[in-house]
């Protein structure tokens, strides 16, 4: 197949994608403390937590758990809108369902690695029709095509739970804090 064409049967997939894919509601605060390189600890504001509504009416809200963003492969890091932090209010969430399936938090039956992508994509388009980020199709497509991989699936089954260590809030200042606010 051509590289033309081949990218035109993306464009094409990840079109018909998008239209599936159910916009919720986005609010709260996401705030993250720098740990070390490439490790962070997201720190739910106790008075505007992070909270993704779906439209169903299910509510996620992140707990507390160290995270570092997306995923992405580093090479990736050069290409438009494949930033490990482009996202980060789906990553976190995405993060969250993985954690609390890892380490069996209350609920930890109630999705698979197949609902937290689909999840991650939800959160993706809200924040593309918030005008929060620029709508990009095939981003959104590709992105979940990765985490409802064999290789996401892997992690999920064989991941192990990693909370932050008691009283790990990166002292009273910490280095680095960086906070989005839907509200």
């Amino acid at each position: 197949m051509s590289l033309l064409a081949l990218t035109v049967a993306q464009g094409a997939q990840s079109a018909d994608f998008y239209d599936t894919v159910s916009v919720g509601t986005l609010k709260g605060k996401l705030t993250v403390q720098w740990i070390e390189p490439d490790i962070f600890l997201f720190v739910p504001d106790t008075d505007s937590p992070l909270t993704f509504t779906r439209s169903n009416g299910e509510k996620i809200v992140p707990g507390r758990m160290l995270t570092d963003g997306g995923s992405v492969p580093r090479p990736l890091w050069i290409l438009r809108n494949y930033s490990p932090w482009g996202y980060a209010p789906a990553f976190v969430v995405h993060d969250w369902l993985f954690e609390v399936h890892h380490c069996q938090y209350d609920g930890f039956k109630k999705y698979s690695y197949k609902d937290a992508a689909s999840i991650m994509s939800e959160i993706m388009k809200t924040m593309m029709v918030l005008k929060k980020v620029e709508v990009d199709r095939l981003t959104l497509w590709s992105m979940h095509a990765a985490v409802a991989s064999p290789i996401a699936e892997k992690q999920w089954d064989s991941g192990k739970c990693n909370p932050p260590p008691p009283g790990m809030f990166g002292g009273p200042k910490p280095l680095r804090e960086y906070t989005i606010d839907f509200d």
